[in-house]
């Protein structure tokens, strides 16, 4: 006679397993009849006279209270999971991820108190500050579900103070994003996080685990690179991305997330875009925008738009740009170079900067960064210090003088501008690619201006004749106000 068979149940049980410090650490074990077994720690260590091995549970006496309602938590959450798995609502992988978690019903998630709490308590924050952290937020479930801990998804303020948690959040971290991005995370969170417990987080609990990535130097470009990718310059999308990394490198080395934000409307001056030369008559009218960088948007900076050959590179660059991406070009705003930015179309700057990088790779065998080494390292050239270097490339110092600029200071860095356009030659690389262009059959634009002609005219290499220094001291001398002060007669000259 046939025996009819059992239909068999999952069976979650907890298994205690004695660790070198003489503490039960608790598992779970699964098996489904005569299937595979699996074992699964969990979050719950207890000292070892703690567990009834009768019972197989935290003892009552009162000494354990405190792991006992752990565990008591644990089994009721094991017991959910056990329903789940016997009624086919779950996957035996997902309830063994699941099981670790016996956390506090009370434990508050980590995006809600931020949007409850954090945000509501600090009312002036920026824009770009909060995209950030949410994303920061975000990327931290992201990495805890591809590192399978999805048992702490998503993440609970608690968490944070818990040891073994933040261990596996910041190891996650690591494991998804490289070493300086993962940091700056971790940092900025524990930031964040002093709005909850600052006494507990102004110690900087996550500190142990920032790492930064091991980087060479970085190696600015040199004249003679620039000089000789020019003759490499045979299509238009090469020419397009040269230049790209000019006009750059002409903005002080502003990012290119960045210069896809300049615009018209961040002018300071209310006058015509002409171009300037220094002392140049006619052509003597400095015009600058003021605009805050993408990285460090708490700072907003000043820079000389209209040096020549910015804006011949500008208007070179968007006759390129009419032929490579006619649906692209800003035709209504004399400065933006596409009717798009980094902020209204981050996916098109993303495409953008892959194509950027990709032709100068081959041109001149670096990235687009690498013009603000270039300016940093010029800089260092015609005598800046730090803080100038830093303040020149739109960087906060860390010394307070530079911080917040006087006209002098803004004065300082125009000049200091200028030099390095001059010490880096950029007129003559500029003029040579203008010949280069003019005598190339694939090429087919005008790139001569009348201000070119002008320039090559009267043989202009640079703006200044003499270093910033010399014509800063100049300034000072001619600003000195004269005292109305009779000295031999210790008056006052004049009625007072």
């Amino acid at each position: 006679m046939k025996t009819r068979g059992r239909k068999s149940n999952h069976n979650l049980v907890f298994s205690p397993k004695l660790n070198s410090a003489g503490e039960f650490i608790i598992y779970v074990r699964h098996n489904f009849g005569s299937g595979k077994i699996s074992h699964r720690k969990t979050d719950l260590k207890i000292p070892a006279k703690a567990w009834d091995k009768k019972k197989k549970e935290v003892k009552s006496r009162k000494e354990f209270a405190a792991y006992r309602t752990r565990f008591n938590l644990l089994a009721k959450r094991r017991n959910e999971i056990l329903d789940q798995l016997n009624q086919n609502l779950i996957t035996v992988e997902s309830a063994l991820n699941a099981i670790p978690l016996y956390n506090q019903p009370e434990s508050i998630v980590l995006l809600n108190w931020f949007e409850d709490d954090y945000l509501e308590n600090k009312r002036n924050l920026s824009n770009d500050y909060t995209k950030k952290i949410y994303s920061i937020i975000s990327e931290i479930d992201k990495a805890l579900i591809e590192n399978k801990k999805q048992h702490l998804v998503p993440a609970k303020l608690d968490y944070f103070k818990n040891p073994d948690y933040l261990a596996e959040i910041a190891n996650s971290l690591f494991k998804a994003k490289t070493k300086n991005t993962a940091t700056d995370y971790l940092k900025k969170l524990n930031t964040v996080l002093k709005g909850w417990d600052r006494s507990y987080f102004q110690s900087l609990p996550f500190q142990e685990y920032y790492q930064t990535e091991a980087t060479n130097l970085k190696r600015p470009v040199t004249i003679n690179e620039l000089i000789a990718a020019i003759p490499k310059i045979n299509s238009y999308k090469r020419l397009e991305a040269y230049l790209f990394w000019l006009y750059s490198f002409c903005l002080r080395g502003l990012d290119g997330q960045d210069v896809t934000l300049v615009s018209d409307k961040l002018k300071v001056e209310p006058t015509a875009l002409n171009d300037y030369i220094f002392e140049q008559e006619n052509n003597d009218d400095p015009i600058h925008i003021e605009i805050k960088r993408k990285k460090t948007s708490a700072r907003t900076f000043t820079v000389l738009v209209n040096a020549y050959p910015t804006l011949s590179i500008l208007k070179l660059l968007k006759q390129v740009l009419e032929i490579t991406r006619p649906n692209e070009v800003n035709q209504d705003d004399e400065l933006k170079l596409f009717n798009w930015d980094v902020v209204s179309n981050k996916r098109k700057w993303d495409l953008y900067s892959d194509f950027i990088q990709g032709r100068l790779k081959k041109l001149i065998g670096q990235s687009f960064k690498s013009t603000r080494h270039t300016i940093a390292s010029t800089a260092e050239r015609v005598g800046a210090d730090l803080n100038l270097q830093s303040a020149l490339i739109g960087n906060i110092s860390s010394s307070g003088s530079i911080k917040h600029y006087s006209s002098l200071d803004e004065k300082k860095l125009d000049l200091i501008h200028l030099d390095i356009i001059g010490r880096f030659q950029v007129i003559r690389i500029y003029l040579t690619l203008v010949k280069h262009i003019k005598a190339s059959e694939i090429l087919d634009i005008d790139p001569v201006r009348k201000i070119d002609q002008l320039v090559y005219g009267i043989n202009k290499t640079k703006h200044l004749d003499k270093s910033w220094q010399e014509i800063q001291r100049r300034y000072l001398d001619n600003e000195s106000d004269t005292l109305d002060f009779d000295l031999d007669s210790n008056v006052f000259k004049g009625t007072l």
